[in-house]
């Protein structure tokens, strides 16, 4: 089978595909048949030297169980993660503890975007607790996770203005944000458009924590999935993907996705012998949208 493979510190240039064994499900695994699996920008420092292994999203079938693993079956459709480059291939062993299973209505596109930049959002939204009636402002609203934090903080009953460029306003428009233009005088736009903030969630980084505290927002209620020294520094939060509540919280994403209550926006796909190219779209953040290899298509 092929896989993408990457052992030296080189950018894109490093990543390469591979010929490799077809994995077998080890004790608490079951192999998958990739269809889908998105790009995530916190694999990009990965390839310049970075400790971090991010984790990488994956959908598709279940094609061989290994001992010591209930609720699975030959044929599942499923969805999750895996902390490594193995998922970016035809066929991948994953913990059977990091999977769900696929709603039937849930695209392979969509299910294999889920489970690190959107439960981002939802684990930013749970930090800040967006209430009915409460102003609720998001750096990067029109991003993977700042879009997906604007639309549940929608559905828990609060108006969310979203700082966002002007080419994405009528996409936040179309969804209940209330678009703001971000860069400098955003802070005045912002108290143009509203005369309280009841929570903050930063998605960009680079002083949107001042901008919070500025706004009167209390630390509590200020949440960011970037700057994380800036966090400590300022004793605000920073609760991201592995906050957003585990396998149950992923399953409700997934629900939400495949009842429309959720709009995860699809920008690119691409062939694994592509990857180099994804990887590059990934980089340039031209598109709006997740970026998605299908390891089954070579061409």
């Amino acid at each position: 089978m092929k896989a993408v493979r990457y052992d030296r510190f080189s950018g894109i240039d490093g990543i390469y595909l591979a010929d490799v064994p077809e994995p077998a499900a080890g004790p608490g695994q079951v192999v998958v048949r990739v269809e889908a699996g998105a790009l995530n920008p916190g694999a990009l420092p990965a390839l310049h030297g970075s400790s971090y292994t991010p984790g990488r999203d994956l959908a598709g079938e279940v094609v061989a169980i290994g001992a010591d693993v209930p609720g699975f079956a030959v044929g599942d459709a499923v969805l999750g993660r895996l902390q490594s480059w193995d998922a970016h291939a035809q066929f991948v062993a994953v913990p059977a503890d990091q999977l769900v299973c696929k709603p039937h209505d849930l695209s392979w596109d969509v299910a294999g975007s889920l489970c690190t930049t959107p439960m981002a959002g939802l684990g930013a939204t749970r930090a800040v607790e967006p209430r009915p009636g409460e102003t609720i402002v998001i750096s990067g609203a029109s991003g993977g996770v700042g879009f997906t934090a604007a639309q549940l903080a929608l559905r828990a009953g609060a108006r969310v203005i979203g700082l966002a460029g002007d080419a994405h306003f009528d996409l936040l428009r179309h969804h209940g944000v209330e678009p703001v233009r971000y860069g400098d005088g955003e802070q005045e736009r912002i108290l143009a458009a509203t005369d309280r903030a009841d929570a903050f969630i930063d998605t960009v980084g680079g002083g949107y924590l001042d901008l919070a505290i500025d706004l009167g927002v209390p630390a509590d209620r200020i949440d960011t999935v970037v700057d994380y020294r800036g966090a400590k520094e300022k004793g605000v939060k920073s609760l991201g993907t592995t906050d957003a509540g585990g396998l149950p919280a992923l399953a409700e994403l997934a629900t939400l996705a495949a009842t429309g209550d959720l709009h995860i926006p699809i920008a690119a796909t691409y062939p694994l012998t592509a990857v180099r190219d994804a990887y590059q779209a990934l980089t340039d953040r031209k598109t709006h949208g997740r970026i998605v290899l299908h390891p089954q298509d070579l061409s």
